[in-house]
Parts: structure tokens; C-alpha cells; sequence
């Protein structure tokens, strides 16, 4: 990866043989114009033309440095091709030496900026992250900020310690080691979250961010964060030690539905917990909650009121499904009427329990053998439609003797 450094033109250093022209030219350029040539702009981050970047958060920030101040009028940022231009998010001058950050949005894939007017080029591939098991920052080929050390020294003329008056209190928490030096950086971090994980509003970002043997940088966790987690949040033997556990529990990945240092959601999630976050894994379940769905399906009342969690277990539980109960007990907590019913719905003398289900052998009838429980093109979440006996003909085929088809939310 080379060093990003350019001077006016294409980047690109001529051929010996027209060095001498060139060099008389611009000279006689700017002579006519009164203006000096430009000095050297780099980027001083990233740190190479071409990155990878593996990351939840889709912003990146480019710092270009900029050694003639009269070179800023002429400074611009953006994406190849004559697309977006960027503003400057701040500029700031040290020694001299004026550095000019950017904020940029990625999109997934490959991302191609141009620095102008120097036209250097810098694309940063980016891949959406949801898991830190299996990733190894170790990789030469991934942007890390923080990868070799805390920050380059130059950044540390400007992001030093000094924390905000009103911030001043939290350098006095009775414990850990509290990291003042990174909220000069990631201010949004500490102040921006409406829910806050204690440990990054408070600063002690090292009680995480530590390698293990201690190294100056900035460590990432990856692999089962979860040694992390409980360390604090002590659920770990109780909820392995249940039924049926969550995935992302069972393989110690907390930060797929957590972000760590704080969100806008309850509980630091990621998005909404009621379903929003539920169907990023649970694709098949999106249509019940995509905007319209109410036009097109028959919802269950409990997933548009309260979310999935008002029926699962985000974590662990003793039923299947990570159900918070049994199927019908769950049922008949909101469907009271039916609490003790043993006949007689949706018809005189239909079993409600006490038989087998036809359409799941070695099971007993219940709630979940008519209804879906989250939702179907039919009415009363049934899985055909009632008129005409279609759903009931579902077990019920008459003279047909042929094996019952399995509504499509049993795997049929």
C-alpha cells in the first residue's frame, strides 16, 4: 500500500525527460497568475490508497494534511466519477500544518474517492460486520485505526486528554482505568446514546479494549465476547444451563444484538428489540412487520403491540422456541376465555386438547396447529382460508384419503 501524497496534476511523477519542462511551465504558470504552486496534501488517514474495512458503522473518517494553507480554497473531497462532493466535517491547524477530516458514508463494497485537486485516489472496501467471532484483525489487508498504536503521533497534537467541564467528574470514577484520551475522538461515544453501556459513557474504555498480554494499541475484542460481558453481567451459567438457548448466546456473541457502548434503543440493541432487531437473522418473519404488512396479511395483535419478545426469550428459556412458556399457558395468558376449555372451538365438539395433532404425529392439538402465532394471508391467522371449509379441510379432507399437508410455518 503506498504512502497517499500528490501535488497538483494526475498525481503522477513525469518521465526524467519531460522533468524540466514541466517544472518551467508551472513555474511560468504561476508566475502569470500570481499564485504560488500548491504544496504536498496527503491522507493521513486512512493510512494506504486501498483499505478494507470490516465495521457496523458504515462512517469513516478521511484526514488529509495539508501543508500550504493556500492550497484549502482548492481542497476537495469526492466520490470518483464526478458523484458526491464531502464538506469538511472540521479543519484545524498545528505547527503550520492544517489537517482536514471528513466524514464519509460507505456503501457495501467498493467505494472509490478522489482528493482533489491533487486527484489522488483512495477506495475502501467496505463489508458490513455483524459478528467479532470469527474475525482477525491481525490481517495486513484491514483499516484499523488503532491496529499499531493508540494514535500516530501527529494526530496527538491536536487529540490530547482534556475532557469538557461538565465532563470533568468522570475522571474521578472509583475504579479502572478511565481512558480521557479517546473522547477527544469519539465524543458520540460517551454523550450521543440515549441508552448507555456505564463502562464507555464513564470512559473506561480499557476495560474492555485490552489485549491480553497488554500491548500500547487499542484492542478490539473479537472471538467469544462474552468472557468480556460476564464478566459484569453474571447470567452466563444460569442461561447455559437452560433447555434452549439462543444462538448468539450459546456462541458467546453478544455484540450481534448489543452494542456495547450504548444505542437509541433499550438495552443498547442495536435497532428496535421488539422485531426489527429479530428479523435481520429471522428473514422469513420481515413481511409481518415491512411497512403495508397490515394490508396484506392478518398480524398477530401481540407482534404489532409488544414485539417477538413478548412471547420469546431474547436469551434462554425451558421451552422450545425460547418461548417465556408452554404454547397454550402462553396463549390463553392473553385469549382468557379459552383458560379451561376443552371442546368447542372454533366449533361444537372440536377438541381444543386431549388428541393428537393430525398433522404433527406424536403431538398433542394445540393453538399452533390452526393458528400461526405470528401472522398469514388468511383470516384469524388461520392457514387456508374458512370459507369453504378450505382450512379445515387442512385435517379434516373428507372422502379424500390423503395425508394432511402441513401448514408452511410447520416446515410444510
Amino acid at each position: 500500500m503506498s504512502n497517499l501524497v500528490g501535488r497538483y496534476g494526475n498525481g503522477e511523477s513525469p518521465r526524467p525527460g519531460k522533468a524540466l519542462f514541466f517544472c518551467c511551465l508551472l513555474a511560468a504558470l504561476a508566475a502569470l497568475s500570481g499564485t504560488a504552486q500548491a504544496g504536498e496534501i496527503s491522507l493521513l488517514a486512512p493510512f494506504g490508497n486501498e483499505q478494507e474495512l470490516m465495521s457496523r458503522n458504515r462512517i469513516v473518517n478521511l484526514v488529509v494534511k495539508v501543508a500550504d494553507p493556500q492550497d484549502l480554497d482548492t481542497l476537495s473531497l469526492q466520490s470518483a466519477g464526478g458523484g458526491r462532493a464531502y464538506d469538511p466535517t472540521g479543519r484545524y491547524e498545528k505547527n503550520g500544518v492544517y489537517y482536514v477530516h471528513y466524514s464519509v458514508h460507505l456503501k457495501k463494497g467498493d467505494n472509490d474517492f478522489i482528493v482533489g485537486p491533487v486527484r489522488l485516489p483512495v477506495k475502501i472496501r467496505y463489508i458490513p460486520l455483524s459478528s467479532l467471532l470469527n474475525l482477525n484483525f491481525d490481517n495486513p489487508d484491514l483499516y484499523l485505526f488503532h491496529k499499531n498504536e493508540v494514535m500516530p503521533a501527529e494526530c496527538g497534537g491536536c487529540h490530547g486528554a482534556e475532557l469538557p467541564a461538565r465532563l470533568q467528574k468522570t475522571a474521578r470514577v472509583g475504579y479502572g482505568q478511565v481512558s480521557t484520551q479517546c473522547y477527544s475522538c469519539h465524543q458520540r461515544i460517551v454523550e450521543a446514546p440515549e441508552w448507555k453501556h456505564f463502562p464507555a459513557s464513564a470512559m473506561l474504555c480499557r476495560a474492555c479494549h485490552r489485549s491480553d498480554p497488554p500491548r500500547a494499541e487499542v484492542s478490539v475484542p473479537t472471538g467469544k465476547v462474552e468472557d468480556i460481558c460476564f464478566g459484569c453481567h453474571l447470567n452466563k451459567e444460569r442461561w447455559l444451563a437452560m433447555e434452549h438457548v439462543h444462538g448468539p448466546v450459546g456462541t458467546g456473541d453478544c455484540t450481534i444484538c448489543h452494542d456495547p457502548h450504548g444505542s437509541n434503543s433499550q438495552f443498547q440493541l442495536w435497532t428496535d428489540g421488539k422485531a426489527k432487531l429479530c428479523v435481520v437473522c429471522h428473514e422469513d418473519k420481515k413481511k409481518f412487520i415491512a411497512r403495508g404488512a397490515e394490508e396484506r396479511f392478518t398480524i398477530h395483535t401481540i407482534l404489532s403491540a409488544r414485539g417477538c419478545v413478548a412471547c420469546h426469550s431474547p436469551h434462554a428459556t425451558e421451552h422450545r422456541f425460547q418461548l417465556l412458556d408452554e404454547i397454550e399457558a402462553l396463549c390463553i395468558s392473553c385469549h382468557a376465555d379459552l383458560k379451561g376449555v376443552e371442546a368447542g372451538h372454533p366449533v361444537a365438539g372440536h377438541p381444543l386438547r386431549g388428541v393428537g395433532d393430525p398433522l404433527r404425529p406424536g403431538t398433542d392439538l394445540i393453538c399452533t396447529s390452526c393458528h400461526d402465532p405470528h401472522g398469514s394471508e388468511y383470516a384469524f391467522m388461520l392457514p387456508a382460508d374458512v370459507r369453504g371449509g378450505l382450512a379445515c379441510a387442512k385435517c379434516h379432507s373428507g372422502g379424500i384419503r390423503e395425508k394432511p399437508k402441513r401448514p408452511a410455518w410447520m416446515g410444510g
